[in-house]
This record gives C-alpha cells, structure tokens and sequence, in this order.
C-alpha cells in the first residue's frame, strides 16, 4: 500500500479512510444499538414498518424474550487447545505447547473473557478477539506475557466490500483510553482532544478524562501488517511494519543508537531500523545435538554476537468469532435479529394485556342527587328519598378479557423459541411432550443438534486464537515461561515453555523457527468441565467390573489414581493409602510363591 512520505499527510489519509470506512459500515453499528436495546428490555416500541409511525407511548410490560433466549444458549465450558504435530520429531513439543496453552487459558481467566463473548456473539452475531504482546507483563523471570482482550465488534471497522479480515488491505480498532493512560503508553500529550465516540464503551455522553484512540492495521508492500495509531489530530505511533523487531539509527547515517547524538556525525535525529535478524541471548542445543553458542568466532577470529532470524506472526492480531456464518458478511447472523418481530409484537401485547386488565373495575349505579359515603367504616349509609330509588342502586363488574392477547403472546413466544431451536427440555423447563428421562434427552438432544454449528464456530475461533497466541510467543518471548501441567496420573508438573525449543536449521544450513503445527481444540473439555458428571461415569465404570475385581486393592487403587487425575477431592490421599496397601498385597503373594 502507498502511503503519503510525511507524517502529517500519513494521519490526513488514515483519517480519511476510517471516515469512509465508518460510513459503509453505519447500517451496521445502527442495527448494533438496536440489538443491545432489545436485550437490555428497552419499552420503546419500533415504528410499524407499513406506516412508519412510531407509537406515541412505551410499553408497560416487557416480557423480554430477547435475553431469555440469548441467556438459555450460554455456553460456559472453554474449548481447550489441541495441538497436533506434523512431523514426527515434533510429538513430545507438541504435548508441552498444548499443556503451556492450557496454563495460558487460567492465567488469562478465559472464564471470564468467555463469559461476556458468550453474550456479544449471539447478539451482534460475531465477537472479537485481540491478541497482543505486553511487553511490561510477565513473572519475574521472564519479559512481556501475551495480553488476550474481547473486543465488541462495534470497535472493529472493516475495509468495506471484505468479509474475511486476512484478505483486508486494511482495518480500524477505536477504543476508549483515559488521556493518562495515552500519555503513559505513548508519552503523547492529548489533553486537548476530546472522546469522539462514546457509544465505544456502551454509550453515554463523552467524557472529559476519556478519548478516542484510532489504530489502522494494514499490509505493507511486503507482506508484513504495519500500524498507524492518533487521537484526534495527534500522532501516537508510525510502524510500516509494527510486528518486526526494529532498533533506533541514525537518521542520517544510520548508525546504532548509543547516546542522543549520534557519534559519527552529530546527528540528533533517530529513526526505527527494521532488523531481519536477532541476538541469540543465551547458548542453545537444537535437536539432533548441535550446540549454537551466544558466541561465536567471527573471519578475524574474535567472539561476535551470534544472530538468529526474527519471527514475525504475519496475521491481523484479531481472531473474529461468527454465531453463525453469513456469506459476504464480517459477522454472522445474529439471533436478535431473526427474533425482534416477535419482541416487538409481545412488547405490544404486553402493553395491551396491562391497559385492560387496570382500567377494568367496580362502577356504582345511583338514583340522580344521591351520594355514597367513601369511609372505611363497616356500615355506610345511604339516604333515599323513597323506596323507589333502592331499586336504582347496583353495582356493574367490568372486568375485560385479555385471553386473546394472551395467546398470540405466547405463540410469538413459541414462534421466537421455534426459529433458535430452543427447547423446554433444552431449558430444563417442564415438557409435556416428553414423557419419559429417555425421551426428555433426546428432546435436549435434538435442540443441541440445531445450535451445534454454533458451537462449531466457537470452536474454530478459539483453535484460531490459540495459534495466533503461539505465533505471538514465537515472535516475542525469548526467556523460558514458568506453566504447570497435569499429569494422567492426577500430579501437578512444574515445567518452562522455551521458545528456542522451536529453533530449527534446515538442509540448506539455514535456521528457522519451527512453526508447522494444527491446532483445534479438544472435544472432550465439555466434559472435563463437569467433573461431576465424570466422576459418576467413573464410578459406573469400576461398578462395572472395567478396573479388576471390585474389592481388589489393585482395582481400588486404580479407581483412586484416575479419580485423583479427575480433581476429586481428597482422592489423592485415597490413592496413596490403597498404593501401599496393594504394595504389601502384591509383597504377601510374592512370598507366599517363593514357599
């Protein structure tokens, strides 16, 4: 991409861009407000789509099947990485990546992250993840730690005409930041700028501390993503190529950095030089035995710095999760969507069924002249004229029926739950079409069937996200990562992640990283997640005779050694003592043979 030579013109052509780019995409962050209105059980009822009037009055009663149904599909479980070795020698690395990405996961409290992800994709139809390396994060024997944050789409603006974000020349994250935060991050003064969007963080008027921070990502000519960050008319950062490793030179004649004035020339301003290679900071043994020294013996025979190729992660740092797919489209179909008739028909009804049932009541019929006390004594007492006028006095009930209402109420309500697949034995509601524990299963059965493309997609954007946190550690970590792992036999390993691991040299002589590997995420984590559910299936397996004899201490001791790996409490201890009561059994035979 061709970009203007100054700096000023640089932030003049972004600016425009995002402008064109905000604009293509204004139908959607329109319909975006909407939906989060519909969840959030908003009274104001949409214009009737023949008229185009809009009622003059909000609804009194919302029934809001909006968040019903969205809550009944929360997903709580976290897909768990699965990392898969292409070639063979790779096997033992693949299993320490996959035990270092599920220790990622906790630290990172993907509960968490999940959690609002599970509300923002079935509403706007997809949700985004950024992956970024935090140079200030990290243990303390290590620099920098992956940074996982979710993003609401409405952050994210697309290239227009571009569905998937790899083929996009470029793109738009706008995020809300305090000027303070701006300015320790970039050492930028952006007190004067104002919050130029709001709606970023859920609405609400602008803010005097807050504003607006705008980052393009975009493809240079070689392939690579550069970045170009501003605040209103101030400019944060200018990276042509933002994931490669870069040093300050000279800007006159390129020599390294050492002082604020350049030793060679005297010049006083520095510019970023991108280096295609690295220090090698520490002696390393690459696989089959050869030993790459941090130094090494230059032509003339001195020591010099030994220098690896840098890793650059090549990819967009955004992994976009889809509810479900649409073609053409960034996102996928949003459940809101297909279900805002029947909202906007129950918000209706609702309003209906309030404004008959209070406005029903007692009326009292009285001759004309003759009053009724209004008092709370017991007897009240009514003065007549003659016997005529009791004949007069009568009560009329007017009590209205609002049963039509209610029906079509709950049809549209049967018709929302229709259209999303969703069950009452998927809600664990009463089923009057289930009569039996069998037939309410396949009853939930069914219903998970329908949402299963959903789980699909949540799948496939975490086994994304996975490999876009691998790249970044590749990229960026050079110290060994302290994790812990399980082991199958219920222990807890304690092991480093080392990036220089993945350190390779080819047949030509020409190191490389190592990063050909599949990732997918592990089917069985819904089940690991509901360890109840396992420890039952345990116990129903050793029932069954699948672990020995029952009373055997051999069995027993093999029931406790997988229940301890399935985090059963206290467990261990169980395993420990049928341990040595088995090793005493097993000593007792051995002498018993031997006589």
């Amino acid at each position: 991409m061709q970009l203007p030579t100054t700096a000023q013109a640089r932030r003049a052509f972004w600016q425009e861009k995002l402008g064109l780019a905000r604009a293509a995409y204004a139908d959607e962050l329109a319909r975006m407000e909407q939906r989060e209105a519909l969840y959030e059980g908003t009274r104001q009822v949409q214009a009737d789509p023949n008229t185009r009037q809009t009622p003059g009055k909000l609804s009194s009663n919302v029934r809001n099947i909006v968040y019903e149904l969205i809550e009944s599909q929360v997903d709580a479980t976290i897909p768990m990485p699965r990392v898969e070795a292409i070639h063979p020698e790779d096997e033992e690395l693949a299993r320490r990546l996959e035990d270092f990405l599920r220790s990622e996961a906790k630290r990172l409290d993907f509960t968490q992250l999940n959690d609002l992800q599970e509300r923002t994709v079935p509403i706007q139809g997809g949700g985004v993840w950024q992956v970024e390396w935090d140079p200030e994060g990290g243990f303390h024997c290590s620099l920098g730690a992956l940074a996982v944050r979710p993003r609401h789409p409405r952050c994210l603006i697309p290239q227009p005409g571009v569905s998937e974000v790899e083929d996009m020349d470029y793109l738009f994250l706008q995020t809300s930041h305090t000027k303070q935060a701006i300015r320790r991050r970039w050492g930028k003064d952006v007190s004067a700028a104002a919050e130029e969007e709001p709606e970023l963080r859920g609405g609400g008027e602008a803010s005097e501390e807050l504003v607006t921070l705008n980052t393009a990502y975009y493809r240079n000519d070689r392939g690579g993503i550069g970045l170009f960050a501003w605040v209103d008319n101030v400019t944060l950062a200018d990276y042509e190529d933002y994931q490669a490793r870069t040093r300050p030179v000279c800007a006159a004649c390129g020599a390294p950095k050492t002082a604020e004035v350049c030793p060679l020339c005297g010049g006083r301003k520095f510019a970023a030089s991108r280096e295609e290679d690295e220090p090698l900071l520490r002696d390393v043994t690459l696989p089959g035995g050869e030993r790459l020294g941090m130094l090494a013996a230059g032509p003339d025979g001195r020591l010099c710095q030994t220098c690896i190729p840098s890793y650059r992660p090549g990819h967009y740092p955004f992994v976009v999760q889809r509810n479900v797919r649409r073609f053409g489209a960034v996102l996928g179909a949003s459940d809101v969507d297909v279900v805002a008739d029947q909202q906007e028909t129950i918000k209706k009804l609702g309003a209906k069924i309030d404004e008959k049932i209070l406005k029903g009541g007692s009326f009292v019929t009285l001759p004309q002249g003759v009053g009724v006390e209004t008092t709370d004594r017991e007897l009240k007492i009514i003065r007549l004229k003659n016997p005529a006028e009791k004949a007069l006095i009568d009560v009329l009930n007017v009590q209205p029926d609002p049963s039509r209402e209610r029906v079509v109420l709950e049809d549209n309500y049967a018709w929302a739950k229709s259209t999303l697949g969703i069950t009452d034995a998927y809600q664990g509601k009463y089923d009057s079409s289930a009569v039996s524990g069998t037939a309410k299963q396949f009853s939930a059965g069914q219903a998970a069937g329908r949402l299963e493309s959903k789980r699909r997609m949540k799948n496939a954007a975490f086994a994304k996200l996975y490999e876009m946190m691998f790249r970044h550690l590749l990229a960026y970590a050079r110290q060994p990562v302290p994790y812990t792992a399980k082991t199958p036999d219920g222990q807890v390993r304690y092991a480093h992640f080392d990036p220089y691991d993945f350190l390779r040299r080819d047949a030509a002589g020409r190191l490389y990283w190592n990063d050909e590997f599949l990732f997918t995420v592990d089917p069985s984590a819904t089940l690991a997640a509901n360890r109840e559910v396992l420890w039952n299936m345990i116990d129903l397996k050793y029932q069954a005779g699948a672990f020995g004899p029952v009373n055997d201490p051999r069995s027993q001791l093999r029931l406790w050694t997988l229940l301890a790996a399935a985090e059963y409490p206290h467990a261990a201890r169980m395993r420990d003592s049928f341990e040595e009561q088995a090793r005493r059994q097993e000593q007792t035979e051995q002498g018993g043979e031997a006589k």
